[in-house]
């Protein structure tokens, strides 16, 4: 497959250990987005293992209901219209119910992107792609967009394909690079990444190895892990530029439900 492009413009988010990333990243949330309580839960952690006492854990029950209520500022398709139109007005709040609510509408797919990628990725299968092929890739990318426009992997693969179809300085790779930042900080709102008290929320595995590869981080090891009080996560071993190895968590809960749904 050809080889993507790397914004530069994500160079910030690559620092050496993973507490200076998450720190970084949450200062820029604190000057670029306001942050509204009434439909988060915000909790500090206190006992290890305690799921329901998360940083920032997303209510699922509340978002649903709010995405499928017109008036809501968080009705669904005005948010996407927002979204698609790069408003620099949506707070961090609206960025999460577009991001988590996804999970909630009724064509939710864990692992929507499989079959995109495998199509992506043979249509890329090619030594020398010319600008034809950029721009069948492209297709491919927003059919997929159109089915879940809130996947940070899909908008990966956009903003990686529009630079070669418009140039690193385009309208189109900038707008791209915006939309892909506004989910990552959406996902990193969730917590630190460090506990399963603090685990980041994540709707698709794809979305985890996207997240992980935007801050420069390569997966040494996986686990998946059931806590008793209902929680399922992900808990990687992770290696980041310089060779140091960590642990990296994702709270996976709403993705299991979704498959223990579809095979009951």
């Amino acid at each position: 497959m050809a080889r993507l492009y790397k914004c530069k413009k994500n160079n910030n988010m690559k620092m050496r250990y993973l507490k200076s990333i998450v720190t970084v990243a949450f200062l820029s949330m604190a000057v670029l987005f306001v942050f509204d309580s009434c439909s988060t839960s915000k909790k500090t952690a206190t006992r290890k293992g305690d799921a329901s006492i998360a940083a920032n854990a997303p209510d699922y029950k509340k978002i649903k209901k709010e995405i499928n209520t017109k008036g809501s500022e968080f009705y669904y398709p005005e948010l996407l219209r927002r979204f698609e139109a790069v408003d620099t007005t949506m707070t961090i709040e609206h960025l999460r119910y577009i991001y988590y609510g996804a999970a909630t509408l009724p064509d939710y797919s864990p692992y929507g992107t499989s079959s995109f990628k495998s199509e992506l990725e043979k249509a890329m299968d090619i030594t020398e792609p010319t600008q034809s092929d950029w721009e069948n890739a492209l297709s491919i990318v927003n059919k997929q967009l159109a089915k879940d426009p809130a996947s940070l992997t899909s908008r990966f693969y956009k903003l990686n394909i529009l630079v070669k179809v418009f140039g690193e300085g385009s309208k189109e790779s900038i707008d791209a690079y915006n939309q892909l930042t506004m989910l990552f900080y959406a996902i990193l709102s969730t917590g630190d990444g460090q506990s399963e008290e603090t685990a980041f929320y994540i709707t698709s595995v794809s979305d985890e190895y996207t997240f992980m590869n935007m801050i420069g981080f390569r997966t040494k090891a996986q686990a998946l892990v059931h806590s008793d009080n209902g929680q399922s996560y992900d808990v990687m071993d992770i290696v980041d530029e310089d060779g140091s190895e960590s642990k990296l968590y994702f709270n996976i809960t709403v993705l299991m439900d979704s498959l223990n749904k579809m095979f009951k």
